[in-house]
């Protein structure tokens, strides 16, 4: 059935993202935690990730998810420290974010870094970072992803786009073959309008509306689709 091989690779993906997301440098890790003072007991570890920058030489984005709390097994929460550091760990730029991410029932996955072009004018160049997630529920599957962009800034970063929705998926069946399914796919192209000095953003959207059910004995699926656009321009701040 077709909703079966969807899940099974929904499932391989999230395995391969897992063991991607624990890739990195010991020695790095090491130097980086030191001039954070934190301890590793502090860190959650698994989500840990770091990546080499395209476009400057001797530069890694890190991030990392600094614990509140205890990592308890149905749930724990983090803060990101986002940093830029040289090929040893010293660190460059650094930003904490505002915001604690809480993982429950809907559990964070991890998060991925996305060095491509966002190019937002002549001179600056953002980076990516999205988190991933999906809900713990068989009947009720869930997942999604939310992207940042940031760029360095003096000795930090500046953050112009927070947690914009690129992918969602959710439905509801009845664990056989009868359901019905949405899903929301996004990119972002940087367009060559400006708005305050900065490309805007547009998003380019295809949605999918699924249903499964039985046909003469055999699970089928009816999709339809649609594309959709929308413009995000800067406010002098962030990406609206």
């Amino acid at each position: 059935m077709e909703l079966y091989k969807k899940t099974a690779a929904f499932l391989l993906l999230l395995m391969t993202f897992s063991l991607s997301a624990q890739q990195y440098d010991d020695a790095r890790y090491g130097v980086v935690l030191k001039q954070l003072q934190l301890n590793s007991s502090e860190v959650h570890n698994e989500l840990y990730t770091e990546k080499k920058m395209s476009n400057t030489e001797n530069s890694y984005i890190i991030v990392v998810p600094v614990l509140l709390g205890k990592l308890e097994d149905d749930g724990f929460t983090v803060k990101n420290t986002i940093l830029i550091t040289d090929d040893q760990g010293k660190i460059k730029n650094k930003y904490i974010e505002d915001t604690e991410i809480i993982s429950d029932a809907v559990m964070l996955d991890g998060f991925s870094i996305d060095t491509g072009l966002y190019k937002l004018n002549s001179s600056i160049r953002a980076f990516g970072i999205t988190a991933n997630y999906h809900g713990s529920s068989n009947p009720n599957p869930y997942s999604s992803s939310d992207i940042s962009l940031y760029y360095p800034e003096d000795k930090t970063l500046k953050k112009v786009l927070d947690g914009y929705n690129l992918r969602r998926y959710g439905g509801e069946w009845d664990m056989k073959c009868s359901g019905e399914f949405d899903e929301d796919n996004s990119v972002i192209i940087v367009d060559q309008v400006k708005t305050n000095g900065f490309n805007n953003l547009k998003i380019k959207t295809e949605s999918n509306h699924i249903i499964s059910k039985k046909v003469n004995g055999e699970c089928t699926e009816e999709k339809t689709s649609k594309i959709s656009y929308k413009t995000l321009k800067f406010n002098k701040s962030v990406y609206k």
